[in-house]
């Protein structure tokens, strides 16, 4: 492994479908290092990127983060909600006061969690619509083009947004992010846990009237529940998801795909935070947890 890396390098942790895509805009115009998991054997990898039909081999370097031990100026965290933390705190010695995360995560609670575990660093979490997955070991398709919302949760300013801009990449200034993570987490709720339930790409969930009907209901559960956390939006998270489940018709969630490969879901970060703010502010979420109840039956939990 190389003991060291250009000073300028963005470290991406995690490298699934998120994070490769980003590496494969990214190291176009600056040096991208992937943080993978510990054992890692091989010093870089290859992985084939298709978008829009056009298809290329992307190579980056990559060290196991048990092997990392160099100063990390710029990171993006794109593991996992579930394992953000944890992840975080194994890089935590290469990190100083100079350092900054961008944080990639689905749902709410995995950012505040992060924050408060480092106090002294600069800290931004996006809201991405972006849509990729992978379609085998070493093919990551970036589905559909998206707008990244990113905004600042603590420490010093850093422009994100001119990064992934240069790279290709369409992102804005959002403040506060809180609203935006707030409205993904809502459309998240009515579509990912849906697609484990029926095993199904986004698109299929309009086929079926029963699960249309279903959105419905726990679109305006999920509206309920963020209006008494402060949240506000213009348009029921319902109208929205179907226009989002339409746009990205043919796309896996991340649940989904999660769920297929037997691991982990982000379910406690997504409807299980739902859940969480209904009890705080004493709102009814009885679709939301029964919604819960049937993914972790479907798969065998």
């Amino acid at each position: 492994m190389p003991e060291s890396y250009p000073a300028d390098s963005v470290y991406i942790l995690g490298a699934g479908s998120i994070g490769l895509m980003l590496a494969a805009h990214i190291s176009s115009v600056a040096p991208v290092v992937l943080v993978g998991r510990p054992g890692t054997i091989q010093s870089e990898l290859s992985f084939r990127y298709r978008e829009a039909e056009q298809e290329r081999v992307v190579t980056v370097p990559r060290c196991p983060v048990d092997l990392l031990n160099v100063r990390v100026g710029q990171m993006i965290v794109c593991t996992k909600a579930q394992d953000a933390l944890a992840a975080a705190q194994q890089v935590a010695h290469c990190l100083d006061a100079d350092s900054k995360l961008l944080l990639m995560q689905n749902g709410m609670g995995s950012q505040e969690a992060i924050v408060a575990a480092f106090p002294d660093l600069s800290i931004y979490a996006a809201s991405s619509t972006e849509g990729a997955y992978r379609e085998s070991s070493d093919l990551v398709v970036h589905a559909g083009r998206g707008l990244t919302r990113i905004g600042s949760m603590s420490g010093a300013a850093f422009d994100w947004v001119a990064l992934l801009g240069s790279a290709g990449l369409v992102a804005e200034t959002a403040a506060p992010i809180a609203r935006y993570l707030a409205d993904k987490l809502r459309i998240n709720c009515l579509i990912n846990p849906l697609t484990v339930i029926h095993d199904c790409r986004n698109g299929a969930l309009l086929e079926l009237p029963a699960t249309l009907a279903r959105m419905q209901k726990l679109g305006a559960e999920a509206d309920a529940v963020l209006a008494a956390a402060g949240f506000g939006f213009d348009e029921p998270a319902f109208v929205v998801a179907t226009r989002v489940a339409k746009s990205t018709a043919g796309n896996r969630s991340s649940m989904l795909q999660d769920a297929r490969a037997g691991r982990s879901l982000e379910l406690p970060y997504m409807n299980g935070y739902l859940l969480r703010l209904a009890e705080r502010h004493d709102v009814p979420a009885d679709e939301h947890r029964i919604l819960v109840d049937e993914v972790m039956r479907t798969i065998g939990s």
